[in-house]
């Protein structure tokens, strides 16, 4: 299953979050080893000071009074001496680093003969071994236990802890953000501007400052506009010189042939290959004007009355303009566009639609419609002729592509279509052609409404 193309923004950003969070887990690691063996060395020296004190009270004090200070201790200062006995159950300390320093900084200050256990007799906590001379287990030998929550330092806040971690994730978030548009965003542009040029549209040099490598391309990118600007101003003008030059002997030659005594039968079909000729120069004109568009607000559902209204009398066939029922808010159809160029589309749809929609010896029947709904404005044109097969309507937006014989019954120029597509191109409307073979013939524009 191929997996949708991830935006490059999106990808890079994605990138630079696990970086940043694989970074700030390090980080938070490598200090909290880095603490460890200050707060073991901590942790020893207030452990050891906290059994001198004791071992100097108990020495210190009345045999009969040792009961007394034992029950204080244990309730004032929440440490708690205990006897030991040889029957005691101990569990030593995890095998954890900490606690390996912990363990021998302890023997290093108070003798290697000191036992540090986290359980003695399922009572848990942080027990430590004393005594007072003696070397009977019982008789001068303590424990004394503390809760290790107590000999540590922790933070007043532990919120504030958070609240720094968040801004620090906010702010590295942020900028990575703000870089990966920096990085992005050139290139964003460039195949927006790419896009725009492959449509047709008005191409907007790109800026050539900047990083050095996108300078580079942005620069290459503005030359090959201008080149391809260069071409198409040089073919255009190619093309109006020739349209211009034909036309005129083409005049001369009906004048003479109207002048000549030919008959009638003869000079009609003479006077009808000159009108031919006459009518693809004029496509040839028609496709060279529809590469620039001059927009303004326009009814396309008027403009569209009055093409039809043009073909009212055509002998070749009838267009039925369809009028669909519309509320009182319903959204007028405006579009924005160039009234000649939208012009031109209408009536070379409607021309096709006339000349190949008709059967055998029959008359063409078009319908016609322009209908409005939210932000879109769609023009339909539809012929019940006798179609073409689906796969070939792609190759009918080409230029010099004609339709087949079986379709057609006539000649032209391949640009009709063409001609239409570029115009649509321009308008950033979009084309539909659909078509069945005995089913007709249908092409339908959507249009932004303004």
């Amino acid at each position: 299953m191929k997996l949708p193309a991830i935006p490059l923004f999106w990808r890079t950003f994605g990138l630079l979050l696990v970086l940043l969070f694989i970074g700030f887990a390090l980080w938070s690691q490598g200090i909290a080893l880095r603490q460890e063996h200050p707060r073991a060395s901590a942790l020893a020296g207030q452990l050891s000071t906290a059994v001198s004190l004791t071992r100097s009270a108990l020495v210190h004090s009345k045999t009969e009074a040792r009961s007394t200070l034992l029950i204080e201790l244990n309730q004032d200062e929440r440490v708690g001496v205990f006897v030991r006995e040889e029957s005691d159950t101990i569990k030593p300390l995890d095998t954890k680093r900490m606690n390996t320093w912990l363990e021998a900084m302890v023997k290093e200050r108070l003798g290697a003969s000191t036992v540090l256990a986290s359980e003695v007799n399922a009572q848990p906590g942080l027990w430590i071994s004393f005594d007072m001379g003696g070397s009977a287990i019982g008789v001068n030998s303590y424990w004394l236990r503390v809760e290790p929550a107590r000999m540590e330092v922790r933070a007043q806040n532990p919120t504030r802890w958070w609240l720094w971690l968040a801004s620090a994730l906010l702010v590295a978030l942020t900028g990575a953000g703000w870089m990966t548009w920096r990085l992005t965003q050139p290139l964003s542009r460039l195949a927006q501007r790419t896009q725009a040029l492959a449509a047709g549209q008005a191409y907007e040099p790109l800026p050539s400052s900047g990083v050095k490598e996108m300078a580079q391309v942005n620069a290459g990118m503005n030359h090959m506009a201008r080149s391809l600007a260069q071409q198409e101003a040089q073919r255009s003008l190619m093309l109006a010189g020739l349209s211009h030059d034909l036309r005129t002997p083409l005049a001369r030659l009906r004048l003479e042939i109207e002048m000549a005594g030919l008959g009638e039968t003869q000079k009609q079909a003479m006077i009808g290959d000159i009108c031919h000729i006459d009518a693809q120069l004029k496509q040839f004109t028609d496709y060279i004007a529809s590469s620039q568009a001059q927009r303004e607000p326009m009814d396309l559902q008027a403009l569209l009355a009055a093409r039809v209204l043009r073909f009212a009398h055509d002998p070749r066939g009838a267009i039925t303009l369809l009028h669909s029922p519309h509320s009182p808010h319903s959204p007028a159809a405006l579009v924005l566009g160039d009234a000649s160029m939208l012009t031109r589309l209408i009536d070379n749809v409607l021309e096709n639609a006339l000349r190949y929609g008709a059967g055998e010896g029959l008359r063409a029947h078009v319908e016609a419609s322009v209908s409005a709904s939210g932000s879109c404005c769609m023009l339909r044109i539809k012929d019940y002729g006798q179609g073409v097969d689906a796969g070939t309507i792609t190759s009918l937006t080409q230029v010099f592509v004609r339709g087949e014989a079986a379709r057609s019954g006539a000649d032209g120029s391949g640009l009709g279509l063409a001609i239409v597509t570029n115009i649509a191109q321009q308008h950033g409307a979009q084309l539909t052609i659909v078509s069945e073979r005995g089913r007709g013939f249908e092409v339908s524009v959507e249009f932004e409404t303004t």
